[in-house]
């Protein structure tokens, strides 16, 4: 009976070996299983949230450019309209005339029956514009007159004056150059397709030639981009943007060839700069010389803000709400539950841009005291966006730090008072669209040419783009006005003339 026991108690003892050990293992695998849970969660919306990012990043690539919402379809059909009066065929006045008398052959005007001659009967006119584009040499001929009496105290022979020229050493002229100048930063051409073009017309180039000779045009475009940057600097409103660009000179073991094109846009100029820096110290380049209280519209950028402190009391930053609601939009992509969260977000801002409109219209900048239409519109606006605001702070306070919605209310709450410098002061535009359309051209220049060879090659482009620009911009024959300023510095002996008030808007 003392064996059995023994016995029993032995197995009960290894039983409860065995239930402790398989317990532990249970726990462990609990442990196990709800470490696996979590993983899997945090997958699972690390996964959504790079689809997100995905839909994003596809959308910037391949999507619309255009933030515009959809629009039902009208059932206007395109094109002129039946019965609507046209504009007619467009008029060219200035255009020369070539008359061409065209006659037909002698044996047409007799009749073939009776061999009588047809009689003459009017003249039927018609026209057609035509393009020629020619090089050609002029070959100069200056003639000398050499003296006939003994006079010592006259020169003994007299010529005409040599022909301006703006470069010496080479056999190229002011149209040369004009037309080198806007194909390459008008007409956004690289200098390989220009020499390939001029070649075309008959005139061999080296594209080697064109390359070299952009250092000689900055001294003489500098100091139009100073006074177009102290025009600038006089300004209430300017707009402020960078894109990247590329430097190949930068390029070197410790870093890349990367670099930025800042611009600095007024009502009536534009300016730009290449850094190779995308720091505020770079904007304050452009920005620096500011002699009274500007509003500098741009994005959330971190750079713009500590340049403002860097200023002082002397610049106000207005947030772009296009950027603002880009947010929103991002946040939902790729979100199908946040889709209708976010077009509540789209109408809200939308409605501001209407009020803002509606304001606008009674605003007369010339009145010190504006008329009651305006103080009625001004008011309902100030409502619209304190209710805003309100929203999202009540939305922003019940949501936990890591939804996705949190981040693009959170910037909206933080930033509220950039971005309604607007409310009042109604010169100030809501977004900073006038920047991002300056720097589309640019960036089409930009993607055909890959950027700048050297450092000073990108100084060059920074001062015609923002001497050309600033023309375009003023309604000004681009081509016609680079014709008759290096005409202007030819004849000031390879330098820019002294008062650059008649070549300024």
């Amino acid at each position: 009976m003392d064996a059995e026991l023994r016995r029993v108690l032995r197995r009960s003892r290894r039983q409860k070996t065995t239930i402790k050990s398989l317990s532990r293992e249970n726990a462990r695998l609990r442990r196990t299983g709800k470490g696996l849970r979590n993983r899997i969660e945090a997958l699972e919306a690390e996964n959504a949230r790079l689809r997100a990012t995905g839909k994003v990043l596809s959308k910037r690539l391949y999507g619309r450019k255009s933030e515009q919402q959809e629009k039902p379809r009208s059932d206007r059909k395109r094109g002129q309209q039946r019965g609507a009066p046209g504009h007619g065929r467009t008029q060219r006045p200035g255009l020369e005339e070539r008359p061409e008398v065209h006659a037909p052959p002698p044996e047409a005007c007799v009749c073939a029956r009776c061999g009588q001659p047809y009689a003459p009967n009017g003249v039927e006119e018609s026209t057609l514009v035509e393009i020629e584009v020619k090089a050609h040499k002029r070959v100069i001929q200056r003639e000398r007159f050499r003296r006939t009496c003994a006079c010592a105290t006259s020169p003994i022979e007299v010529s005409a004056p040599p022909v301006p020229r703006l470069f010496r050493g080479t056999p190229y002229g002011i149209t040369f150059w004009a037309r080198f100048l806007f194909e390459l930063c008008v007409c956004l051409r690289p200098v390989k397709r220009i020499a390939a073009w001029m070649s075309a017309q008959g005139l061999p180039v080296s594209p080697g030639t064109l390359a070299n000779s952009l250092k000689r045009f900055v001294p003489l475009f500098s100091p139009l981009f100073e006074a177009i940057l102290a025009h600038q600097n006089e300004a209430v409103v300017r707009h402020a943007d960078e894109t990247s660009w590329r430097v190949r000179e930068l390029a070197g073991e410790d870093r890349s060839n990367r670099a930025w094109l800042w611009t600095s846009v007024s009502h009536d100029a534009v300016c730009f700069h290449i850094d190779a820096s995308r720091s505020a110290e770079a904007a304050e380049k452009l920005f620096a010389g500011i002699v009274v209280s500007a509003v500098i519209v741009c994005d959330r950028y971190s750079a713009y803000k500590k340049l403002a402190r860097m200023l002082g009391g002397l610049v106000i930053l207005a947030f772009c709400w296009s950027h603002m609601r880009r947010d929103f939009i991002e946040a939902a992509a790729g979100q199908a539950r946040l889709t209708q969260w976010c077009q509540g977000w789209v109408e809200r801002i939308a409605a501001i841009y209407r009020l803002n409109d509606d304001r606008l219209k009674h605003y007369n900048p010339a009145l010190k005291r504006q008329t009651p239409a305006f103080d009625a519109a001004q008011t309902v606006l100030k409502e619209a966006v304190d209710t805003l605001f309100a929203q999202a702070e009540r939305e922003l306070a019940v949501l936990p730090d890591t939804a996705r919605e949190a981040k693009a209310l959170r910037s909206l709450v933080n930033h509220r008072e950039g971005l309604c410098v607007f409310v009042d002061r109604p010169f100030v535009p809501l977004d900073n669209n006038v920047a991002e359309r300056i720097l589309r051209n640019p960036a089409i220049g930009r993607l055909l040419s890959h950027g700048s060879d050297s450092v000073k090659g990108a100084e060059f482009t920074a001062i015609l783009y923002s001497v050309l620009g600033t023309l375009s911009m003023n309604g000004i024959d681009v081509l016609r006005w680079l014709e008759a300023w290096l005409t202007a510095c030819a004849k000031n002996g390879g330098k820019p003339p002294a008062d650059l008030s008649p070549w300024l808007p």
